[in-house]
This record gives structure tokens, C-alpha cells and sequence, in this order.
């Protein structure tokens, strides 16, 4: 059974306005998330960041000239180590820094090892998501295999777009599709029922506001995924995910930001209110 988390939950809002939208403070925000947490359930929360670990991960390995991403688990001393001794990181992890230091890669199948002849960022991608599917969390679970539909279909549309051949870029059961297909919705549309939406978005002209709505939907397939879940964990990782999204608004467009900040507020007091409700019904 899922710890309850009322006291946590319904103080968000009040939390939420101490920082307000000119000084949201993401790192403090989750430090208090995680002191007020179980330790097993924080660590579904770190699960939500990894793909920043994955990023940090591979500028290291590869030596690329980038900025260390904050938001990450580790720190770029904990990754440092981390890369040196394969403990204390998730098996995905580790699996892909044996394979990139060449060590045993008998022990893996001879598709994993394709994929990271043709690309290594896709393998780590890969290897990323059939973990992340097979986490016990139904949030965690619904969340990742929507995440990498959605960044298979926008990778397809680029690619078409440019005329450019793809097929190494993508990650899952569906990624031969997405390479073939010449129908508008590369043949998913019975499948990924919202397919049709993010082709539609990604007509959009202007580069700001495309991706605006592209995070929208995202916000909308996060209360789809947690809906009815008030005050557990799920509706803990709901609310950092959709947390992600204002920080990078905030820090790539300040109005739309505000406007993301707003939505968050208000979708924790509405949380809250309906919940109120929900349990003076059950009181009658």
C-alpha cells in the first residue's frame, strides 16, 4: 500500500507561493521534498532526473565541451567515481560504461552491441527506457513510455521534415516504424492515440511557442497518469514533474514561466479542494 503524504501535499501551495515565480528555487524546492519523504519513495523521485544523469554521463565519456547539468542526481565528483568503480549507480548505467570501456561485452547480445556501433547516445537511451518500464511504480512506468514515444515522434517529423534517414535515433518496439512509415501518422495512429496531436503542434512556426505547447501536453498526460492520486507518492511525482517544466520555462522564458508557475499553483489548490471535498462525501 502507498504511504499517504496529506500534510506534505497540502502544504505545497503555501511553499509554492514563498518562492513565487521571480525566485522559484528548484534545488530547494526538492530538498524539501526529499526530507519530507520516505527514502524509498525519494528515490522514485530521483528516477524522474536521471535522464540529466544521462546527459552528464555521456559529456563525460565522450568528452564533450558542455555544461555539467545541476539538476542531475550525482554531483560531478559522484559521477566521476561512480564511472571509475560501476557501484551505487542503476544497472542501465552500468552496463553502458562496461560496454563503453570495451569490458565483457560477451555477456551482452549482439543487438544491444549493434546499437552502440551505430550510436551510443541511442544505446544508452535504450537501455534507459527498458528500465525505466520495468520500474513497479505505475507513474514511473506510464510516464517513461510516454516520454520516449513522444521523442520518437518529434525525432520522426524532423526527420522527415529534412528528408534525413533517422533509424538509428530511435528507441523502443516501434522504432522501425517510425523509419519507414510514409503515412502522416507513420502508421501509429491506433496505437499512440494522441500521435495526430504532436504532429499538428509541430506545424507551429514559432520555435517558442511549438514547444510551449508541446510542454502543455505534457502537463496534461502528467494529470492523466495521476489522476485520483492525491496524496500519495504518484501525486509527489506528478507535482516534481510538472516542477521540471516551470524551472525550465522560467529559466528559458520568463513570461511563459509565469504563466507555468500559475499553472502549478493552481492546479495544487484545486488538488486540494477536491480531495476536501472528496472526503466530507465519505463522511456522510
Amino acid at each position: 500500500m502507498k504511504r499517504e503524504y496529506t500534510c506534505l501535499i497540502s502544504s505545497l501551495p503555501e511553499l509554492i507561493i514563498d518562492f513565487d515565480a521571480k525566485k522559484f528555487d528548484f534545488f530547494s524546492l526538492r530538498k524539501e521534498i526529499e526530507d519530507s519523504l520516505h527514502p524509498n519513495d525519494y528515490e522514485l523521485v530521483k528516477i524522474l532526473f536521471l535522464h540529466y544523469d544521462n546527459q552528464n554521463l555521456l559529456n563525460t565519456l565522450l568528452q564533450k565541451d558542455f555544461q555539467f547539468c545541476k539538476k542531475a542526481n550525482f554531483t560531478e565528483n559522484e559521477l566521476d567515481e561512480k564511472i571509475k568503480s560501476h557501484h551505487n549507480i542503476p544497472k542501465y548505467m552500468a552496463d553502458f560504461i562496461k560496454i563503453f570501456e570495451n569490458e565483457k561485452n560477451e555477456d551482452y547480445a549482439a543487438e544491444i552491441l549493434k546499437i552502440y556501433e551505430r550510436d551510443k547516445e541511442n544505446l544508452l537511451q535504450t537501455l534507459f527506457y527498458n528500465e525505466m518500464l520495468q520500474t513497479k511504480n505505475n507513474f514511473i512506468r506510464q510516464w517513461f513510455a510516454f516520454d520516449r514515444d513522444l521523442r520518437n515522434i518529434q525525432t520522426a517529423i524532423v526527420a522527415r521534415r529534412l528528408q534525413i534517414d533517422a533509424s538509428n535515433y530511435f528507441v523502443g518496439q516501434n522504432a522501425e516504424t517510425f523509419a519507414k512509415s510514409a503515412a502522416a501518422d507513420f502508421g501509429l495512429g491506433s496505437e499512440i492515440d494522441w500521435i495526430n496531436k504532436i504532429v499538428q503542434i509541430a506545424e507551429i512556426a514559432d520555435v517558442y511557442e511549438r514547444e510551449r505547447k508541446i510542454d502543455l501536453f505534457r502537463w496534461e498526460k502528467i494529470d492523466e497518469i495521476s489522476v485520483y492520486n492525491y496524496f500519495d507518492i504518484d501525486a509527489v511525482l506528478s507535482f516534481m514533474q510538472k516542477a521540471d517544466i516551470v524551472e525550465r520555462w522560467i529559466s528559458l522564458d520568463k513570461q511563459t514561466g509565469k504563466e507555468m508557475f500559475k499553472k502549478l499553483l493552481n492546479d495544487l489548490i484545486n488538488t486540494c479542494d477536491t480531495q476536501k471535498v472528496f472526503n466530507k462525501n465519505n463522511e456522510k
